[in-house]
């Protein structure tokens, strides 16, 4: 119940918001998309996903590809995106099984991408280490064993290239799960690249103990070093800044508001300077995990009297009582495997238990059927019964669960034809509210540089930034100049919900759900993706992956109005002595009416890291670039001026030619 009212109340308060976000310009009209995927050649089985897809340009030919992590039930597959505007994917899996986390990046500096994999370790019975593929002429080659990294196995979650000793050459971090009784070594490992496919394994006191899942990498004091945002569904936003080589300070409690220094419930990241002041500002999509969800949720849909359930399928016995019609529907039993004997929960019908094997959809229950409920629940599965009518004539039944050990990650179960409900525990409310961090300015007594700090600007955000979210990137969708956001929705237990596309309007964010670039109607829950122009027709388009059960789609933007752009390519530095990738690299764009500014980084991230190296500037109405100016991290600066739009520019050198890392 508490759920059902929860969802009302936003849905109100989203279509006021959404009103009001119409009348900002009547000629702006917000993009829309429509689904490319199957036209594309983008086929990827339904399956679990886990934190969003890896994007870069593989091949070095100005084009943005991508590997589609399936968790553990298919392989990840790496797609090249063709001039043609289709993809090819590639022969062997980037990734095999239990694929979470996965990075791309020049390790070797060669000219073309390699990919790390972080592998789930079993529950913690099958600790394992990164794989590290080497590409060699578009084979990736698995050298985890040469590379010395093989030795040290953990329950893998997130993998990240970054230079970490300022030398030029990647070296790589692991973020894994939080040890289980009788793991030895570091949680978190920190490994130098050596030169010559190798890796060393270094010590990092405050990084190893850091208590999370995923990280953002990013550049908060502009000193040419990788900082960590570190965070998970569980556990509060830890804010490590590099201090020398291979070692962090926690300024956690430096940098955020007082009220934010326990910010827990994060499960994405997306940077973007907002406001274009220069300084980067950070979008934080929180909500309630899988597991998390699984606990004691209820969800009643009154107008088609559906009841929905989802709970822990940990050892446990639980129950809500309900009253309805004579006959009841049954719809989606479900339980999340975990332990792999168990193929399905039985159900037990009135008190005499006669066992229905597996519950299908729809499945009529009439009440003569289940008279009565067993005075004992002492097998594994769903106990259902018929209790005669209550005081008020209503008929009223049970249903109960009791789960004799661990069996499942989760129980589902949905019942059609309930008036009311009665639950045997306090249903959770699902929604979480996302948070907005602007970065200030502020004097730093120390040196009397600038030190960046955050403010808290989350009332910029719309009302449905207080739903249960689980992803969020970023991009100039309208063109206009200003960066914006779309939102991954969890959605309800049993659907998938639109997602929602945030528009940036100055001072506050516009929220729009009929955008088409959520595929509904879908039994499945928003996840993660990637905001890219995949097409180069001067609209970022968007990569999204739908998790539990669902599909990845690419969505393309149908932008109608006649605003500017400029994609600016990044490539290696032009150092003539020692050229470096692009990672990190700062690139600024000034025009006659702002100017924007972008890290060649990941822009968001879950568990996997993007290496966006191709930027997309919108730039509304302006006719001219004045000029571009790229920084990379050693250093080495270049300019350009007087630049036409509406095309795409190369800053920096190539080191192998374009279509050559395939």
């Amino acid at each position: 119940m508490t759920t059902y009212w929860f969802r009302t109340a936003l849905a109100l308060l989203a279509v006021s918001y959404s009103l009001t976000s119409a009348q900002v310009k009547a000629d702006s009209k917000p993009p829309m998309f429509i689904d490319i995927s199957d036209s594309i050649g983008l086929a990827e089985p339904t399956s679990w996903k886990y934190g969003g897809p890896s994007v870069a340009d593989v091949d070095q030919d100005g084009r943005l590809d991508f590997v589609l992590p399936n968790h553990d039930q298919h392989p990840a597959y790496l797609y090249f995106s063709q001039k043609d505007n289709t993809l090819l994917k590639h022969q062997t899996p980037i990734g095999q099984w239990d694929a979470h986390g996965i990075a791309p990046g020049d390790y070797d500096g060669d000219g073309d991408l390699d990919f790390l994999v972080s592998l789930g370790g079993g529950n913690g019975s099958q600790p394992q280490p990164p794989r590290l593929l080497k590409n060699q002429q578009g084979k990736f080659v698995d050298i985890t064993v040469q590379a010395g990294i093989a030795d040290m196995g953990a329950r893998g979650r997130s993998v990240r290239w970054l230079d970490l000793d300022a030398d030029g050459d990647l070296d790589f971090l692991q973020i894994n799960a939080t040890q289980i009784q009788g793991e030895k070594g570091p949680r978190n490992i920190l490994f130098e690249n050596l030169g010559n496919d190798t890796f060393k394994y270094r010590p990092s006191p405050v990084f190893e103990q850091m208590d999370a899942e995923r990280v953002f990498i990013t550049d908060l004091n502009d000193d040419g070093r990788p900082d960590l945002l570190g965070f998970a569904p569980y556990t509060p936003l830890v804010i490590l800044q590099a201090s020398s080589n291979f070692s962090f300070s926690d300024v956690t409690h430096d940098l955020l508001p007082s009220e934010l220094s326990e910010l827990a419930y994060v499960n994405a990241i997306a940077e973007a300077d907002v406001n274009n002041d220069g300084l980067m500002d950070y979008y934080l999509a929180r909500g309630k995990a899988l597991y998390q969800i699984a606990n004691n949720s209820i969800e009643y849909d009154q107008s088609h009297r559906r009841l929905d359930l989802r709970d822990e399928g940990n050892k446990s016995q639980d129950g809500v009582t309900f009253t309805g019609d004579r006959q009841v529907y049954l719809s989606d039993f479900y339980h999340f495997p975990r332990d792999r004997n168990v193929t399905a929960l039985p159900l037990y019908l009135g008190k005499d238990k006669m066992t229905i094997a597996e519950v299908t959809d729809m499945t009529a229950i009439k009440a003569k059927q289940a008279q009565g409920f067993p005075n004992q629940l002492d097998k594994t599965g769903w106990y259902l019964g018929y209790l005669g009518q209550n005081q008020e004539g209503k008929h009223q039944w049970r249903l109960a669960w009791h789960l004799a050990s661990n069996v499942a990650w989760d129980i589902r179960a949905s019942v059609i034809g309930v008036d009311s409900f009665t639950a045997d525990f306090d249903p959770q409310t699902p929604g979480i509210a996302d948070v907005l961090l602007m970065g200030e300015a502020h004097a730093n007594a120390k040196n009397k540089k600038p030190q960046v700090r955050f403010a808290d600007a989350s009332h910029r955000l719309p009302p449905l930034s207080k739903d249960n979210n689980q992803g969020v990137i970023t991009g100039d969708f309208d063109n206009d100049g200003r960066s914006d956001f779309f939102v991954y929705r969890f959605g309800t237990l049993t659907q998938r919900q639109a997602d929602v596309l945030m528009l940036n309007q100055g001072k506050r964010f516009n929220q729009n759900t009929e955008h088409g670039a959520t595929h509904l109607p879908a039994k499945a829950h928003g996840d993660m993706g990637a905001a890219f122009d995949f097409n180069l027709d001067g609209k970022i388009d968007i990569l999204s992956g739908d998790d539990d059960n669902g599909r990845w789609h690419l969505f393309a933007n149908q932008l109608q109005n006649q605003h500017n752009f400029i994609r600016v390519e990044i490539g290696y530095s032009v150092n003539n002595i020692d050229a470096i990738d692009p990672i990190g690299a700062k690139v600024t764009l000034v025009s006659a009416t702002s100017t924007q500014t972008r890290f060649v980084n990941s822009q968001s991230a879950s568990h996997s890291q993007s290496l966006i190296n191709t930027l997309h500037f919108g730039l509304g109405e302006d006719e001219s670039v004045e000029k571009i100016v790229v920084q990379w991290r050693d250093g080495s600066i270049q300019e350009i001026n007087d630049i036409t739009i509406n095309q795409q520019v190369f800053l920096g050198q190539r080191l192998i030619a374009p279509g050559k890392g395939k």
